[in-house]
């Protein structure tokens, strides 16, 4: 009887763009369907619709960007913290904060 409740935390502003994004995408998907269906001018909607999922599609890349460097931050302090080797966390955070493309020709 005596528990207390967590609160909920409120979820990331990143996770909160994800999800807006994801949501009006799928709103303006079925609108562009629903015009269709209708037999309406769908002209708009041909530039309206990729646009919307190739910004949801970049909004998705700087997330896992950003998750990706969060969890090699994690894995370093955790690593330090039980006094392991943390060679292998800094390579990767390395990798992760320096996302160079390397030409190999």
């Amino acid at each position: 009887m005596g528990r207390k409740r967590r609160r909920k935390r409120p979820p990331e502003f990143s996770k909160k763009i994800l999800t807006e994004a994801k949501i009006e995408c799928w709103i303006i998907t079925a609108f562009g369907l629903f015009f269709t269906w209708k037999g309406l001018d769908v002209t708009f909607f041909c530039y309206v619709i990729p646009v919307c999922w190739g910004g949801y599609a970049i909004a998705r890349a700087f997330y896992y960007n950003k998750a990706k460097a969060e969890n090699a931050i994690k894995l370093r302090k955790a690593y330090q913290k039980a006094g392991l080797d943390a060679a292998p966390a800094e390579e990767q955070f390395e990798s992760a904060m320096n996302e160079d493309i390397q030409e190999t020709y």
